[in-house]
């Protein structure tokens, strides 16, 4: 063990542990025997156990155990109680998980009281190390999931990652180290036991170094890792209000692109999601989207891609008789300011224009688009579906950017364009746009 031990903290550069280091210690064998074997080569140890109220009696018993054994080596011993199967409940998630999170957290601030302290350091081994592959590997986890237990991860190290169990239990007998027993560990109910007890010694039996081909997958995929995550990391430092612009999106790699869209979505994409959304960039046909899961879109536009909440790419249809004052226009987030001053808080100003009323035929009124609308503006004619995409408006952003008309038709889109012989630099009649969300960029800024 005491080989495996120096070849990890050489391969990872684990020194620090010898300076100063916070020790998770259970009282079992493998925290057991890096206690002992720390206790003598670090300069300031302090080993931290925590309670986490699960199994009653035994739990007390694991604790005392733990205040004797770090009594009798003259170590430090910090001792926490945390009631983990109330916070699972409250937080919804299982006892394990839970356990996890409230450990790590008292680690880290017992770290950041202690400045003598370097790192945290944990007895996780070559077999829990596999029993993790092989339970991500059953859920279907990605590359990450199957490299396993991290040797280095932040401040954390693990430098019992290349023993095995076996080793840790002879250096124990070697050197009379005594040790308590968890006896859920021999409960097969739990998926981690099953795999320890049940499908390790299969796997072993097939392959009897099944354990160090684990260790070797790990280092393998980490290398492909990082590899892949720093030219993800490229592409998200181009990304811009969350679009990720189509020449990185088409040139990329999936393995590289998947990576970008979970970062840019900002929120947990399934592996079906993720497929939907490479599938739209292979095809890449502009105004194109997909629904995913958790209520967002993904889209592709000209020149990029982007995720919007899903509510948003609903077509608005409204029509609304303007009067002077604050014309607002339900469920579309626009106002319409009629020769009137705006103030409220939260608005981008799309534009304004000027009209002349005696230009204006009948009563004026603002509606959602519909197809085929035109306006004669500069002596051409040209359709408001051109005008949006030669301004590189989205097509999901169209149906809420409100078109003023009157009896004969369209006026205008104030800060957009405006019809013929309507607009007036000196017009009596002042119209602005105001929106709750930028519409293709062209807004000026918040009101």
């Amino acid at each position: 063990m005491e080989k495996r031990i120096k070849e990890a903290v050489c391969r990872y550069g684990m020194e620090e542990i010898f300076s100063g280091a916070i020790l998770g210690f259970s009282g079992g064998a493998d925290s057991g025997a890096l206690l002992h074997y720390l206790k003598d080569r670090c300069a300031h140890l302090v080993a931290v156990h925590v309670n986490h109220m699960i199994r009653g009696e035994e739990a007390d018993r694991d604790e005392a155990f733990c205040r004797s054994v770090c009594e009798k080596y003259g170590v430090e011993l910090l001792v926490y109680r945390v009631d983990v199967p109330t916070l699972s409940a409250e937080r919804k998630k299982g006892l394990e998980e839970t356990a996890r999170e409230e450990r790590y957290r008292i680690f880290r601030e017992i770290l950041g009281k202690n400045p003598q302290c370097k790192c945290i350091v944990t007895a996780h081994n070559s077999n829990d190390n596999a029993e993790t592959v092989v339970f991500n590997l059953a859920r279907g986890s990605g590359a990450n999931g199957i490299c396993g237990i991290k040797p280095v991860h932040e401040n954390v190290y693990r430098p019992l990652i290349f023993s095995t169990r076996n080793d840790i239990i002879k250096y124990c007998k070697d050197n009379n180290i005594e040790y308590v027993t968890d006896s859920t560990n021999s409960d097969i109910d739990y998926t981690r036991n099953r795999i320890r007890h049940t499908v390790l010694p299969q796997l072993m039996e097939i392959n009897p170094c099944f354990l160090e081909s684990c260790t070797r997958l790990g280092e393998i995929l980490r290398r492909d890792e990082e590899y892949i995550g720093a030219q993800a990391d490229n592409i998200i430092k181009a990304v811009k209000n969350g679009k990720i612009p189509k020449k990185d999106a088409v040139s990329s790699a999936p393995s590289v692109l998947a990576r970008v869209l979970k970062a840019v979505s900002g929120t947990a994409l399934d592996y079906d999601d993720v497929n939907a959304c490479l599938g739209l960039i292979n095809r890449w046909h502009t105004g194109k989207m997909v629904n995913l899961s958790g209520g967002i879109t993904f889209k592709v536009e000209r020149d990029y891609c982007f995720f919007i909440p899903t509510d948003s790419t609903k077509e608005n249809e409204f029509f609304v008789e303007l009067a002077e004052g604050i014309n607002k226009i339900n469920d579309t987030g626009v106002a319409i300011c009629v020769n009137c001053a705006f103030e409220g808080a939260g608005y981008y100003r799309l534009g304004s224009v000027r009209l002349n009323p005696s230009a204006i035929k009948g009563k004026l009124y603002a509606r959602s688009k519909q197809d085929g609308d035109c306006v004669k503006s500069l002596g051409i004619t040209k359709k408001l579906k051109r005008i949006f995409s030669d301004m590189h408006i989205p097509s999901h952003q169209r149906s809420r950017i409100p078109v003023i008309c009157d009896e004969l038709g369209v006026v205008g889109i104030p800060g957009i364009v405006a019809r013929d012989g309507a607009f007036d630099k000196k017009g009596e009649l002042l119209i602005e746009i105001y929106t709750k969300e930028k519409i293709g960029g062209i807004n000026e800024k918040e009101k």
